[in-house]
């Protein structure tokens, strides 16, 4: 999927603005605060259906204005075009694709699928379990399209039992333990699968970048290991049943990053956590192109945060190759040796 032209109106110091990228690398420099992180804002609220800077709409629309709204042409790897629009008020979300209303940001992720590279990635490593969890769902949601709703129902299921557990009901709960494990199956295997193809992408990463250890991922079930879930479920019974939620199953699992065989977090360098998070990202978007033959779009917002001119050259020729539509953001752009096919953007004071 690529853009072929997009016109965002109202979207925080951006009044009216119309672009029309390139189907490789963009570029679009310009000082602090001219505008340019809003651009990729636009782009991730079209296919997001809200902004990746927080949940509110309040700060996403010009002063003074009621609402924002953002209107692209999109073209598939097979040329066939459509247009996709979005507006967002602090009410309101109104979105249509060729004519027609689409009510739910599931249906806007598979209509303009994309990956967002930030200053604040480094967290997909260093924070908690769940933001790494979420980047297998996120995958498998592209990949692998029953899994979605298998993953909504093992959620209602979890929610129905911790609901029982609350209420002091044990036999209640354990009605809800065979769907669980049924459930659980599927995910697991799903996310098991998913992960060795990542691992085989980011092997061909880490060694186009020259990335100084080796990495392996790693899947913990969520529970003990050497135990089924369903006894896992029984042992915890009692603890569950005083603290009112279930804490075993897959929604505990956890996505382990090993540099070196040591936690990445605790072993790399801020630049080479960086760096790894490209190859994460660059590794999952391969695998959804692979699944859909529609690349997603990939938006990196301050291409050289915690990375030296050397590692920002490598990814720049990594993605080169992609054939990905990329947005990047750069203060600078003479830092960079672009291909001649990149296109270059300038935005002061929200203005193109």
């Amino acid at each position: 999927m690529k853009i072929d032209h997009i016109q965002i109106e109202n979207l925080r110091i951006i009044r009216n603005m119309t672009l029309a990228p390139g189907a490789g690398l963009n570029f679009i420099h310009g000082d602090n605060g001219a505008g340019k992180t809003s651009v990729l804002e636009a782009i991730f609220l079209l296919g997001q259906g809200k902004s990746f800077r927080h949940s509110d709409a309040g700060p996403l629309i010009r002063q003074g204005r009621e609402q924002t709204q953002v209107v692209a042409d999109l073209q598939t790897s097979t040329g066939i075009a459509s247009r996709l629009g979005i507006q967002r008020s602090t009410r309101a979300f109104v979105a249509r694709h060729g004519g027609q209303d689409v009510s739910r940001r599931s249906e806007l992720m598979r209509l303009l699928p994309l990956q967002l590279i930030t200053p604040q990635s480094h967290e997909l490593i260093e924070r908690g379990p769940e933001l790494r969890r979420r980047y297998l769902d996120y995958g498998l949601f592209h990949v692998e399209q029953p899994y979605h709703q298998v993953l909504l129902s093992y959620h209602r299921t979890l929610k129905q039992r911790n609901a029982a557990l609350r209420s002091g009901d044990i036999l209640l709960a354990r009605s809800f333990n065979e769907q669980l494990i049924s459930f659980s199956r599927v995910i697991l295997k799903s996310r098991q699968e998913l992960l060795a193809k990542i691992e085989a992408q980011l092997a061909i990463f880490v060694e186009a970048t020259a990335f100084p250890v080796s990495i392996a991922l790693r899947l913990s079930k969520g529970w003990k290991t050497g135990l089924e879930l369903n006894e896992a479920l029984e042992k915890a019974e009692r603890q569950d049943l005083s603290r009112g939620f279930t804490s075993v199953g897959v929604h505990r699992g956890q996505l382990k990053v090993l540099a070196a065989g040591v936690a990445a977090d605790k072993t790399l360098s801020r630049g080479q956590q960086k760096l790894l998070i490209y190859g994460l990202v660059l590794s999952l978007s391969r695998l959804i192109l692979e699944k859909t033959n529609e690349p997603p779009l990939l938006l990196i917002d301050d291409l050289g945060a915690e990375l030296d001119n050397v590692n920002s050259q490598r990814i720049l020729d990594f993605l080169e190759r992609t054939g990905m539509q990329t947005f990047i953001t750069v203060l600078d752009a003479r830092r960079y040796q672009l291909p001649d096919s990149a296109k270059l953007f300038h935005v002061k004071h929200g203005v193109i």
